[in-house]
């Protein structure tokens, strides 16, 4: 099996990658997690795998463990802010008919303390133009209170030159 960044240049593109892993027969989001996260040491690290994967859209699930937890017994803010990142990320990668994106900003709102898991985060795109997009993510605890709601804006990468 080809790596992700073999499999997006035979493709022409991050977008098409994603229908040609659908278009396989397979669950698109155990793919994706095959293809993309399993090379990423952050994603492994914090243990968040995508759960499923649609047009502008993924939903995301990790659990609660020591590596992750602040003092108090909380998820620590920056593994929330990781794990949006990642949620809209991705959900941008599935419109992205480009080869690559870049986060250029992101806002996190933290609402509440994320103390009992699993945790869920889910990605929607907003707006896609051509050269940015604009996305959304909301977190929820292990009895489905929104925790934590983020906004950010990717930079779409058409071409390497």
């Amino acid at each position: 099996m080809e790596t992700w960044g073999e499999l997006v240049r035979s493709m022409g593109g991050i977008s098409r990658a994603i229908d040609h892993i659908r278009a396989s027969g397979e669950d698109p989001a155990e793919l994706f997690n095959k293809y993309f996260l399993a090379i990423e040491p952050i994603y492994r690290y914090i243990g968040v795998r995508i759960k499923e994967l649609g047009h502008g859209y993924a939903k995301a699930e990790f659990d609660m463990k020591d590596e992750i937890k602040r003092w108090g017994g909380l998820v620590h803010g920056g593994v929330v802010m990781t794990v949006i990142d990642m949620v809209i990320g991705i959900a941008i990668m599935t419109v992205n008919d480009g080869v690559d994106q870049y986060t250029a900003e992101l806002k996190v709102n933290f609402l509440e303390p994320l103390k009992v898991g699993p945790f869920t985060a889910i990605g929607r795109v907003i707006r896609r133009g051509g050269t940015l997009a604009v996305g959304e993510a909301e977190v929820f605890d292990g009895n489905n209170v929104l925790c934590a709601k983020g906004i950010g804006t990717w930079f779409l990468v058409r071409r390497r030159g």
